[in-house]
């Protein structure tokens, strides 16, 4: 299985770099086992392909399917738009309920992004799965950048739209990751420079504060509501303005990343609410080596890993055995009753850690450590993927302790 070579290729490289270049440990990772136990990593490859091809059936009978319909409200874009639930049953959602408009960015578009890192092309399926993603990029509303969903109308249903500002950033990410493995659908190169304009906007009035509960894309103002403010939106903004700066060569993204990354780094404590500072820690790597900074990477990788956040508490990487099992390298919170993890977040994480190696060799060991360790325990989010069945491991369910 190719998940299993890739771990085992990640953790003989780290060994063979460790001889060569001097390694820098992380606390969080040296409390995780270096062999976790009991080890079974899974195929994610087949595991996301059969993904794909089940929950795209729109001819699945049982109690709770299909798992998609087509929204035809025609939001933004003049064709119609995938849904898919973003929980099975989840009664907010489906053709029944809020006119079908009620889907998720998150789901949709990391749906398509998985599906193509396994070598499905999802433009060429019975429908263009890719194309529909444009509906997401909420131009009736004037704020021309990628959200969570398609408009207003469903925005207080939950979920995150215009008031929680992670949710507002990352579907930019995602997207700018499937512009990259689709660089030629039409329409795409148009909107990619479009959220750069407005990202880079955005970081010249924030002005190094990124201390706000949200930014107003529309009417181009910070705000603050219930929300604890968010400065690591900053390495968001950073990472997608040196993306659009490495597609387009337009110094302006490069001068706006510099700029947010430099406010990131600023921060006295921290700043971690989501899945974000990953990004952070990637692109300050990135930039190091690309182009001969000094950004503290250490620093941002410990925000990553660490539990210490401020306003998420506890919010980091689990360490640990839960009833005789490694849940080491899962992404959630370590203090909310006794801890939980999140599947999602810990995937996420990867997408930026794992690349970091490749600009900072000096993390090689502590990366493959921890990735080891996070392949090994996401499989107990999964039906059917562990040898022994316990109480404690149900699909989507958080992972208790004893």
């Amino acid at each position: 299985m190719k998940i299993i070579q890739l771990s085992f290729v990640l953790a003989m490289g780290a060994l063979s770099v460790t001889a060569q270049v001097q390694q820098r440990a992380l606390s969080r990772v040296d409390q995780m086992a270096h062999l976790p136990a009991p080890l079974q990593v899974i195929d994610y490859q087949a595991l996301a392909q059969k993904f794909d091809k089940t929950v795209y059936d729109f001819n699945a009978k049982g109690a709770f399917w299909p798992l998609v319909w087509m929204d035809s409200s025609n939001k933004n874009f003049n064709q119609p738009v995938l849904g898919m639930y973003t929980a099975i049953g989840d009664v907010r959602q489906g053709l029944q309920h809020n006119k079908g408009m009620f889907h998720e960015a998150l789901a949709n578009m990391g749906a398509v992004l998985g599906a193509s890192l396994t070598g499905i092309d999802k433009s060429k399926q019975q429908h263009n799965y890719v194309a529909m993603l444009k509906n997401y990029f909420n131009r009736e509303t004037g704020w021309n950048i990628m959200m969570n969903n398609t408009c207003p109308e469903v925005a207080l249903l939950g979920g995150g739209y215009g008031r929680d500002w992670w949710y507002d950033v990352y579907p930019n990410l995602l997207f700018y990751a499937i512009y990259d493995k689709y660089p030629h659908e039409p329409g795409f190169t148009e909107i990619a420079r479009t959220i750069a304009d407005k990202f880079y906007a955005a970081d010249s009035i924030l002005n190094g504060n990124y201390n706000w509960s949200y930014f107003d894309y529309g009417k181009m103002q910070p705000q603050k509501n219930n929300i604890c403010a968010q400065p690591d939106a900053a390495a968001g903004h950073a990472w997608l303005l040196y993306a659009a700066y490495k597609k387009f060569g337009d110094p302006r993204y490069l001068k706006g990343a510099l700029n947010a990354l430099a406010a990131l780094q600023a921060q006295t404590v921290n700043p971690t609410y989501e899945l974000l500072i990953p990004f952070g820690a990637y692109l300050a790597a990135r930039i190091n080596a690309e182009l001969g900074k000094d950004y503290d990477v250490h620093k941002i990788l410990g925000w990553t890993f660490d539990g210490t956040a401020v306003c998420r508490e506890g919010w980091g990487v689990l360490v640990g055995k839960w009833n005789g099992y490694d849940i080491s390298g899962t992404v959630g919170s370590t203090v909310d009753h006794g801890g939980y993890g999140f599947l999602m977040n810990t995937y996420d994480a990867a997408w930026p850690l794992v690349p970091l190696v490749r600009y900072d060799k000096s993390y090689a060991q502590a990366i493959g450590k921890w990735m080891l360790n996070a392949a090994n325990a996401a499989r107990f989010f999964i039906p059917n993927t562990y040898r022994r069945r316990t109480r404690l491991f149900r699909s989507w369910l958080p992972l208790p302790k004893a």
